[in-house]
């Protein structure tokens, strides 16, 4: 006898349920940041990167169904869906999938960051609690930066401070044998700035009236903006600097222009145009190629890049070529993330060897423009446009908080964009996460000010109306999730089919003495026994990959390596096609050697160690690997 579930049985089932739904849903900052390490090194676990991705999607889906809200409703939301759509046309438009699934896979992290931010701000509290995340976000790029970039030595002062932090990270997957970028470390610390100097005021002021703000929350504001100012510094970044002086000069100037008092808004209108004119005042006595060549170098070994170094007339050929990329296609771009490996395919560089990684056009728009073409710049455009109104809107009308936040941030993007005209923070690199984060602030100040607005606070920034587009948009947010969902759905399938393109992740098992390089693709890891009478003792330790890296940043990472773990160098030799040695340690009793050759643009790479009875002068030739 089948027993008959009435009405009344139904909702107390779904009133039971209701909790533990609430729970997952409220988590999704949680998921998000679990998933986050997945979504920035795609190529470790191209197999777990893909479950990630399904959890996200998952998770959007339930909300969608439980709550009928597929995608938080903001000012952005237009934009975020022309943005969106952009997205898996940059996918489909590459041509090296290893190059732009890792940078498609950190802008669905980007959108998720953004999307978390905005569903988790509702009120002051959580204000807090995310600006806390935030800075503390900042914290983790500082600490993994200092111990894992390469500082540059360009000035002997801070050279001698640098060259006492060791580097305990000499790579991370996905990133060139050069490691971390004391460029994009600037860059991120550009963005952060103004915003730990306007939160340090803010709380300190409202600490200093007595008012409920503990003394700990402006005191470690402090200790931030100095440590986001001390390694700002110590990056030696041209740009960086000027990035992040523009910043402080922007956060002062719309400080003094959102005041209700004449004075400070006077004292705002001025600080810009006095600055323009020591600027060119700069310009007309010195020259702008005397100030661009002190900036960024004459010569080729000038300005350190992640792959390298650029000048300032090496920069300029490199905007030139990406002019042409943009030119070529207009439309979808050259391919997320695929300018490195275009420009020297397409577009020679001559000032540039044709092995050199530049990373990107350094600069953002440009980049942008070939990432995701010029639907895709006009939609990065709107987003900055977007959030500089709403940070302008809620500082003028918002409470302490919501004033400063909303400044900080606003001189946050005016010094990351400073600093973007001569290099880039690209879409889906690592730290690009961080501006998303910034921008899932702004998106939900007015959150936070209307909550302000009913508890008798000013009267809340609420956003412009815009168009009937936007309107209705926002009116639909689900065309924006279905959008991001699609775009999602495309990038599981390309990870899960590009799986054999994807460098998997060095084997734990492999037992060799000698890491293996981040990059390396089809790694094979096996012992043998060594020929009889030559000498080895035990088992020969043999790995075999290759890369699409060239050459050089397989010699460098090596040499890095070798050079950490303490091994001597026997015989070494080299040149545009293959390179290799012989390396020691433990008294020639521990042998490792290298042989590394360029066929048809691809590196093959063989690693062999193994112990000796006694050290010899001349090592007998192991069997072929």
């Amino acid at each position: 006898m089948k027993t008959k579930v009435t009405p009344r049985k139904k909702v107390e089932t779904h009133i039971q349920f209701r909790p533990i739904l609430d729970s997952v849903l409220g988590l999704e900052w949680l998921i998000v940041s679990l998933t986050a390490p997945l979504l920035l090194f795609p190529t470790f676990r191209p197999a777990w990167t893909v479950a990630a991705l399904v959890v996200l999607a998952a998770l959007w889906l339930l909300r969608w169904f439980a709550r009928s809200q597929p995608w938080p409703v903001t000012s952005f939301n237009g934009v975020l869906l022309l943005f969106a759509i952009t997205i898996p046309v940059a996918i489909w438009a590459s041509a090296f999938p290893q190059v732009t699934l890792p940078k498609a896979t950190g802008l669905m992290l980007a959108l998720a960051t953004f999307r978390a931010v905005v569903l988790a701000v509702r009120g002051r509290r959580s204000l807090n609690l995310s600006l806390i995340a935030f800075c503390l976000l900042g914290v983790v790029v500082i600490a993994v930066g200092a111990v894992g970039v390469r500082w540059p030595a360009k000035i002997p002062v801070l050279g001698v401070l640098t060259e006492r932090i060791p580097r305990l990270i000499a790579s991370l997957p996905g990133l060139s044998a050069a490691g971390i970028s004391p460029n994009q470390l600037a860059g991120v610390l550009s963005l952060y700035l103004p915003l730990a100097v306007a939160l340090a005021l803010a709380w300190g002021w409202r600490h200093f009236r007595r008012e409920s703000v503990p003394f700990l929350l402006p005191a470690a504001n402090v200790v931030f903006a100095c440590l986001v100012a001390g390694a700002l510094v110590l990056t030696q970044s041209r740009s960086g600097w000027i990035g992040g002086t523009a910043s402080l000069l922007s956060l002062a100037t719309l400080w003094g222009f959102s005041d209700r008092r004449r004075w400070m808004r006077a004292l705002g209108a001025a600080l810009p145009i006095l600055v323009l004119v020591v600027v060119v005042g700069i310009l007309l006595y010195v020259g702008t190629r005397a100030v661009g060549e002190a900036l960024y170098g004459v010569t080729e070994e000038s300005v350190e890049t992640a792959a390298g170094a650029v000048s300032l007339q090496g920069r300029i050929e490199i905007w030139n070529r990406a002019l042409y990329a943009v030119q070529d296609f207009p439309f979808t771009g050259c391919g997320l993330g695929t300018f490195r490996r275009v420009v020297h395919i397409l577009y020679p560089l001559f000032l540039i060897p044709p092995d050199t990684d530049i990373a990107h056009a350094h600069n953002i728009f440009l980049q942008t423009a070939l990432d995701l073409g010029l639907p895709g710049l006009i939609a990065y455009l709107a987003l900055l446009g977007i959030a500089l109104a709403t940070c302008w809107r809620c500082a003028r009308r918002g409470g302490p908080l919501v004033r400063a936040t909303a400044l900080g941030l606003a001189a946050g993007l005016v010094g990351l964009h400073v600093y973007g005209l001569a290099d880039a923070v690209a879409l889906g690199s690592k730290p690009g996460v961080a501006f998303w984060f910034a921008l899932g602030l702004i998106a939900a100040l007015p959150n936070v000010a209307r909550q302000e607005a009913r508890e008798g606070a000013p009267k809340p920034c609420l956003t412009h109306h815009g168009s009937r587009i936007t309107h209705y948009v926002r009116a639909h947010p689900w065309l924006v999730a279905a959008v991001i969902l699609l775009s999602l759905a495309l990038l599981v399938a390309s990870v899960y089919l590009a799986r054999g393109v994807l460098p998997e992740a060095p084997s734990a098992r492999s037992g060799i003495r000698l890491p293996l390089y981040p990059a390396a693709q089809g790694v094979e890891v096996r012992t043998e026994d060594p020929p009889a009478d030559a000498g080895w003792v035990g088992v020969l330790e043999i790995a075999t990959f290759t890369t699409t890296h060239p050459i050089t940043d397989v010699a460098g990472f090596y040499t890095d390596a070798l050079a950490e773990a303490g091994w001597e160098t026997e015989i070494e030799a080299g040149d545009e096609t293959s390179w290799g040695g012989i390396y020691t340690r433990e008294g020639g009793l521990s042998v490792c050697l290298l042989n590394a050759f360029d066929i048809e643009g691809q590196t093959w790479v063989s690693v062999v160690c193994g112990d000796k009875a006694e050290p010899v002068d001349i090592l007998p030739v192991p069997p072929d690997g």
